[in-house]
């Protein structure tokens, strides 16, 4: 019973401390981030600017049947491929060259998602973070839609070491 004349006010002033804390004027910031994609026709990516490491989602929304193509990405370099492609013009593409590309046709499918990394591959290049740095553009070969220029900066992703970023060649 003595015990009892001891817990019970302990628990009652645990309690009062815990309602004071959680209705107390405590200020929590959330960050809220808005994603603003960038859009030409049904082709979006997320963002203007990567960061070494970030991953490049794409999203492909309502093909109308009659598009069918080629995106392709590419990236700087400062020796450019001799490309030739339908509805590009010279200028967009004279200090790039070809990095990826996926293919799209409406009749078969009209939507999809793909992502891809940008890193350095000792064959089929860049070698080096100079070849991945820059301004990018996002072209839509076979049809008439805008061009999606965006840009890797030469801020390194946080989940990687700065060995993964080393030469390759």
């Amino acid at each position: 019973m003595r015990y009892l004349k001891i817990i019970i006010p302990i628990i009652i002033v645990i309690l009062i401390g815990i309602a004071i804390a959680i209705s107390s004027d405590q200020e929590i910031i959330e960050e809220k981030v808005e994603i603003q994609w960038i859009t030409s026709g049904p082709f979006q990516i997320e963002k203007n600017q990567y960061i070494l490491g970030e991953k490049i989602f794409i999203n492909v929304n309502n093909i109308p049947n009659d598009v069918n193509g080629e995106i392709i990405f590419l990236r700087p370099t400062n020796t450019p491929d001799e490309l030739e492609l339908e509805g590009i013009s010279d200028d967009i593409i004279k200090t790039k060259t070809k990095y990826i590309g996926i293919k799209f046709d409406g009749t078969k499918k009209d939507n999809f998602n793909r992502y891809f990394e940008p890193k350095m591959h000792p064959y089929k290049g860049p070698c080096s973070i100079d070849g991945l740095v820059g301004e990018w553009v996002m072209v839509f070969s076979g049809t008439e839609y805008k061009p999606i220029f965006f840009e890797i900066t030469n801020e390194m992703a946080p989940w990687y070491d700065k060995e993964h970023f080393d030469p390759v060649c």
